[in-house]
């Protein structure tokens, strides 16, 4: 039966991998698990009433300078150039 996960590229800095790699090391767990427990452990510390994440402000100014964030920006103004047509 095939996995329901998905294989996803990910640009990180190099100084970030490595820590990701320590922490993952000291919990004796791969580097992939160690990024999966940290992201469910991010969403499951709060939840909003509408079961969206809660994020408080200084994380969104982070995540905006992120690569990720670039990609978030520029998907949200694709969506809006369709949804003009």
């Amino acid at each position: 039966m095939p996995s329901e996960d998905i294989q996803t590229n990910l640009r990180l800095p190099a100084d970030l991998k490595e820590r990701l790699k320590h922490a993952a090391d000291a919990n004796k767990r791969s580097t992939n698990a160690e990024v999966v427990a940290r992201l469910e452990e991010s969403f499951a510390s709060s939840k909003p009433a509408d079961g969206g994440a809660a994020v408080d402000e200084h994380t969104l100014d982070l995540f905006a300078d992120t690569v990720a964030g670039k990609v978030v920006r520029a998907l949200d103004e694709r969506e809006k150039k369709r949804a003009k047509r």
